[in-house]
């Protein structure tokens, strides 16, 4: 009983140093963003209850400048690993939708990504994720 009420006071703790008890991980900048506050506006005025369709959401979509992600269906054509959130793993050494460099180790031929302990890690084969090819737009 009583390390559950430790725990409880952990936790209390770490909700107190959130602003409003909200964390969020920022996503790259080469991917694109869509503006929440119009999406809100357009389906207050609309009377839209529920998520917009693809083409609807085009309208709000704003395009990265510097870099995009390019979406591949392999790891050989990829340049980059972009995990998605997953209930798979306890502790994983990644962090969801943030980019990782991927690797050809020539010896084994294998592809690798160096994870955020900074150990090289094979993590891609079973996390979900999308291989993506990292292209500059401007120069």
């Amino acid at each position: 009983m009583e390390k559950e009420n430790t725990q409880v006071n952990d936790l209390d703790d770490f909700d107190d140093d959130l602003d409003d008890g909200i964390y969020a991980v920022p996503s790259p900048k080469c991917l694109p963003q869509y503006s929440l506050r119009r999406i809100a506006k357009y389906k207050e005025e609309n009377g839209i209850k529920g998520s917009l369709s693809e083409d609807e959401l085009k309208q709000f979509r704003i395009e990265p400048r510097g870099f995009i992600c390019r979406e591949v269906k392999s790891v050989e054509e990829a340049t980059h690993w972009f995990p998605m959130f997953c209930n798979c793993c306890d502790e994983c050494e990644v962090t969801p939708y943030q980019l990782y460099r991927i690797f050809l180790d020539r010896y084994d031929d294998e592809y690798l990504i160096v994870d955020d302990s900074n150990n090289f890690s094979l993590i891609h084969l079973w996390h979900k994720g999308r291989f993506v090819v990292l292209e500059e737009t401007r120069k």
